[in-house]
């Protein structure tokens, strides 16, 4: 462990967390807003060990940490990376369900916090809300089936699976469609603005760091 932790992350002994919740205020109810940090837990095998493990992904610093059974280090992680695009994970993209490359072990993120879950669930309502105004809007001026996935859903969700970033891409897609048509209402069925700049928190921290330190 320590060799990776050398190249990708830093361990310390303990806990501790970033902060950063008033960037988040304002973008969401008071039941989310409050939500800087997602939380999950994992597990792989080693031989015939499962090894447990706590992940926390801070919102507005856009980096990991790690905590794993009988050890006592946090491991501080700046880049996680998807699995199977081996894209950087960024804030959409963490779920249950989703397959991350941490440290440089595969694992699946297997439960969440009942916080982290209203944080997804929110936010999931916010896009299915848009991608079924945007399908039945397209219905009045195109008549053609749309490509399967801009409207695939899991028939069963467990709390905290909400794949966002698939959502995010099916109201992109579907707005982009309806634009031909309805520009300025296409514009209003669009990914909501705040979910853009939630994203963008952690360069702006990164930026506004640099500024500070020249």
């Amino acid at each position: 462990m320590e060799d990776e932790q050398g190249s990708q992350g830093s361990a310390e002994q303990g806990g501790g967390g970033g902060g950063g919740v008033e960037s988040l205020k304002g973008m969401s109810p008071a039941t989310v807003s409050g939500c800087h940090c997602l939380e999950f837990d994992s597990w792989w095998n080693e031989g015939k060990h499962r090894r447990y493990v706590y992940i926390r992904y801070n919102i507005t610093e856009g980096a990991f940490q790690m905590a794993i059974d009988e050890d006592s280090n946090l491991y501080h992680v700046p880049t996680a990376y998807g699995s199977r695009t081996g894209e950087v994970i960024t804030v959409w993209d963490l779920h249950v369900g989703a397959e991350l490359d941490i440290l440089g072990r595969m694992t699946t993120l297997q439960r969440c916090s009942q916080t982290t879950a209203e944080w997804n669930k929110y936010w999931a309502d916010r896009l299915t809300a848009l991608r079924d105004r945007l399908v039945e809007e397209l219905k009045k001026y195109d008549t053609r089936k749309n490509d399967p996935w801009l409207t695939w859903q899991k028939a069963k969700k467990e709390s905290g699976a909400a794949d966002l970033r698939l959502l995010m891409g099916q109201v992109a897609g579907l707005s982009n469609q309806l634009n031909e048509y309805r520009p300025r209402l296409a514009a209003q069925l669009s990914v909501p603005e705040e979910m853009l700049t939630i994203e963008d928190l952690p360069r702006q921290r990164r930026e506004a760091s640099a500024l500070k330190d020249g």
